[in-house]
Formats: structure tokens, sequence, C-alpha cells
């Protein structure tokens, strides 16, 4: 089927309705071209201020809450941080043991009435339309605060944010940094090698960089400090090097990262799509996934009739172990009678007669079989 040309009067906002629905507010064209220019040379880019006083400080009385306990989302996911080195964090959780502010992240907030009006901020619909066209529905592979306590934070190392350790089928090119409270170099705001987004990922799996790509690409001269008032969002490409450091101030440092796909991106372990937050995709599976779920369903079956049968032998077990008991009783007797026969003078130029090892090794040999 031919594709249908585009209409030179189809403007991005009519676009972007289109892929979303009603949106809550006009979708800004404050972008410029200057502007983009500009992304293109650094790798990041400030859009300026997206909440306001009020909702900034109602987002942060969320994130807490959520931490606490004192909101429930069964499809939230929390990280304590411990202060400690990045690779010794402790894996996320559904609820903490109890209410703290030392959280590090809080994920899933895609789930999250409160925060999903950010997440579909027209400002940042007008970027994936940019990045990943007009035409695109937008998925998500994650949305999450992050936070450095006050007085304490985990240093985050040198890294991209991309390849396959992120297992998806297409690379992510959109994150949205949104400061909730002020990011000063002061209380480990984010830091970025300017320009490094045009190197590529630097390994094909992604995350941190080894020490030698740290060392080579990562000189003073080229790092920038992106220290930006609460309530401002930064655009980051997803191979931009960045990192942040601890948080020494009485304060903490939290922000939103929101990292939008193009909306066909699947999961390379699931062939499932990501969430889906603006327009439409197909979700029929890919077909040989769609074999494999057959595949494991028929697995999974086979495997629940194996483990009813195991189950129904179980009343068995005590006859068979008192069986087995007493061929154990009777074959000590046979070897304690064969013992006590003496054996036979061998006749001349015959073979020798049968040995009493002999029947011993029949003997453990029947008793293995009943074990």
């Amino acid at each position: 089927m031919d594709a249908k040309p585009m209409s030179p009067d189809l403007n991005i906002e009519t676009l972007v309705r289109e892929m979303t629905g009603p949106l809550p507010d006009e979708v800004s064209h404050d972008i410029t071209e200057e502007m983009w220019d500009q992304f293109s040379r650094d790798g990041f880019l400030h859009l300026g201020s997206v909440l306001d006083a009020d909702t900034i400080e109602s987002l942060k009385q969320r994130a807490d809450d959520l931490a606490a306990g004192v909101v429930k989302n069964p499809r939230i996911q929390l990280q304590l941080d411990t202060g400690g080195e990045y690779l010794a964090l402790p894996g996320t959780v559904d609820a903490f043991d109890e209410p703290t502010k030392l959280y590090r992240k809080i994920q899933g907030l895609e789930f999250d009435d409160a925060f999903l009006p950010l997440i579909r901020t027209p400002r940042f619909f007008e970027v994936c339309a940019r990045m990943y066209g007009p035409h695109m529905a937008l998925s998500l592979f994650r949305a999450m605060v992050m936070n450095k306590p006050a007085g304490q934070g985990t240093v985050l190392p040198w890294h991209q944010d991309g390849g396959d350790v992120w297992g998806l089928d297409r690379e992510p090119l959109v994150t949205i940094w949104i400061a909730l409270d002020e990011a000063t170099p002061a209380n480990g705001c984010m830091q970025a090698v300017r320009g490094s987004h045009r190197l590529g990922l630097l390994s094909s799996y992604g995350s941190t960089l080894s020490d030698d790509d740290a060392e080579h690409h990562c000189s003073p001269e080229k790092i920038v400090d992106l220290a930006v008032p609460a309530g401002h969002a930064v655009l980051m490409h997803n191979w931009l090097i960045h990192r942040s450091g601890v948080n020494p101030s009485p304060i903490p440092r939290r922000a939103v990262t929101i990292c939008y796909l193009d909306g066909r991106t699947r999961s390379t372990q699931t062939g499932d799509l990501q969430p889906i937050i603006a327009g439409t995709v197909d979700p029929t599976p890919h077909h040989y996934v769609a074999m494999l779920q057959e595949q494991v369903v028929a697995l999974t079956e086979n495997a629940q009739r194996s483990e009813e049968y195991a189950k129904s032998l179980e009343p068995l077990y005590p006859a068979l172990r008192a069986y087995t008991d007493t061929l154990e009783a009777e074959i000590e007797k046979l070897q304690a009678a064969v013992a006590a026969v003496p054996a036979p003078a061998p006749a001349p130029d015959s073979a020798p007669a049968p040995r009493a090892s002999f029947v011993r090794r029949v003997a453990r040999r029947v008793k293995r079989m009943f074990r």
C-alpha cells in the first residue's frame, strides 16, 4: 500500500494531538532551530521551567510519601541509598522495611497519577516528535525519581544510557531530567562531557565506561556541570557521557528522569512492548515470539502434570520404603550364609568356584535398585 502523503498544513501540534489525544496544555514551540543546533553539538539542552512552585512541592511530597509507604502503589519499585559503592547498591523492592527518606530511586512513575501529567508534558512530546518522528507513538523505558539524600548519596560513575544491557531492540535517544530541588555542584548535580554523544556508544554493552575510556574522553576541560533551578528540565541524548557525585549538603537533591522510546520498541528478553504513553501500537507479538510463548505454555503445563504425578506417588513411599528395608534384611542374611560356607577345593584343571564376593556385588546392585 502506498503511503499517504503528509499535508503541508499539518503542524507538529496537530501531529502530537493525533498521537496522544487531548493534552494538558498547548504544545510548546519554544525549541528553536538554534537550540536544536546546540543540542546536536553538545548532547544536552536546557529546556527551562516546566513546573510551578506548587507542583514542585506536591511532587516532592508525593515522592517522600511513596518511599515512606504513606501512598501505596503495587507497580512502584523502590531502592535504598546506602551511600557506598555504586556496584554495592541493593536491588529494588516493593516497600522498605520502615519509613525512610534515605531512598535513591522510585521507579514506575508512569503508573502514578501524580507524576503522569509531568510525563505527558507537551514540550517533552515536542522533543520526541523531533527525535523519533511526529508520526511515532511513544513508550517509556523508565520514569523515576532519583534522590541524593542530604549528607549522603551514591557516586554514579561515568556512563551512557544505552547498549545491550538495556535489553531493547532499538536504541533509546531521549532522556529528560527535571529538577525537584535546585541542582548545584554543592549538592551533587549531574556532570556531562560536552559533545560526547557524537562518539556513539563506546561499548556494545553500554552503561559504565571502562577506566581507559573515562580517562581518554572525560578530560576536565570538557566536563560541564548541569546545574539548574528547581522545576527546570534538561534534555539529554542517551549517548551523552555523564555522572554525578555525592550530596554533602544539608538538603536532598531530588529529580525526575524520564526515558522516552519509539513506541515500537520491544524487550529483547520477552518480545513485549514497553508501556505506551502516547499513540497506539499493534500489540501483536512477532510470530517467532508467539511461537516461543506457545512453547512456554506447553512446557509449563507438562511441568505441572509431572509435579502432580510425583505428588500422587507420595502415599506409596512408606510401603516402598518398608519393602526396601525388608529386602535389605534378607540380603544381609544371604551375605552371612554365603560367608559361612567354606569354599570348596578347586578341582584340577577346572575353573575356580564362585566366590562370596560375587553374591555381595549382586546384593549391592539389588539394594541400589530399591533406593
